[in-house]
């Protein structure tokens, strides 16, 4: 890793608005398929239980990994999963996304989850690689259903 990287866990009293500014897809690329990061919302995630890991390049936000705890009724433990992984285009292939997710299992552990889940599209070469090279458990093909339930 060319510049010293360091992982922070946000909180609501984190200057959110400074957060946001930097974490705009202009800033990023179309491959991170980044949305518009708005205070509000991100207070929103983050009252709610939402995780939210950044990288940090001095004050320069490299890499950023949004995560759920994942509690189940019939389980003493739950799942914490990475729902979103993203470096910045500009820091990519320098271990940035491998010290995201590695902070994740570490936040799992403090949690006493008893899994981290990620998944990715079959086509992002880029993600299956980094994942595989963690070491996961298993490797289970997925399909993933979306629906659209906006209000009319």
């Amino acid at each position: 890793m060319q510049n010293e990287v360091a992982i922070r866990r946000i909180s609501i009293k984190d200057d959110l608005d400074a957060i946001c500014a930097q974490m705009q897809p202009e800033f990023w690329d179309e491959v991170n398929d980044m949305g518009s990061y708005e205070p509000e919302r991100l207070k929103y995630f983050l009252d709610r239980g939402g995780i939210l890991l950044v990288a940090y390049s001095g004050e320069k936000i490299v890499g950023v990994a949004l995560c759920y705890d994942m509690p189940h009724p019939d389980a003493t433990s739950y799942t914490l999963y990475v729902h979103e992984l993203d470096t910045h285009p500009d820091f990519r292939r320098q271990g940035i996304a491998s010290l995201l997710m590695n902070e994740s299992f570490k936040l799992g552990k403090e949690r006493g989850v008893s899994e981290v889940w990620v998944s990715t599209e079959t086509t992002n070469d880029p993600a299956n690689a980094l994942y595989k090279k963690l070491g996961p458990d298993e490797i289970e093909p997925s399909i993933t259903y979306s629906y659209n339930i906006k209000a009319s």
